[in-house]
């Protein structure tokens, strides 16, 4: 995939500057992180920095139109971007991670109950005698 950068336009009050660019690729459409990184890499900047707003294609081509913008910094990013597209732009975890993460969780919250019953028992049993 090649990037070439169309325009950038500093938008003072917004705190960002505007990216257009035009892609060519090989194959399906790019993904946002790939594109991402690229824009990164050509501005000199952190990928945290890089929003893509938009990849527009047509059908059957291998040709693509991107609009992104880039930020001084995090805190700006997070106070004008909506949620969804900082979302978006956030890389994905990998299925296993996830499940990982999840596991010890549900772990400890199945352990509780099984220890709030074994010291019901006894006092149960206290009652019955």
């Amino acid at each position: 995939m090649s990037i070439e950068i169309q325009s950038q336009e500093k938008k003072p009050l917004l705190l960002r500057e505007e990216i257009k660019a035009a892609a060519t690729f090989k194959g399906a459409t790019p993904s946002r992180q790939d594109v991402k990184k690229e824009i990164a890499s050509k501005l000199k900047k952190d990928e945290k920095l890089v929003v893509v707003k938009n990849i527009i294609t047509k059908y059957g081509e291998e040709k693509a139109e991107i609009i992104a913008h880039v930020y001084e910094n995090e805190k700006d990013l997070q106070e004008i971007e909506q949620e969804s597209t900082i979302k978006r732009n956030t890389p994905k975890k990998a299925e296993g991670e996830e499940a990982a993460a999840e596991a010890p969780a549900e772990e400890k919250a199945e352990e509780k109950p099984a220890e709030e019953a074994k010291e019901e028992a006894p006092a149960e049993e206290k009652k019955e005698e």
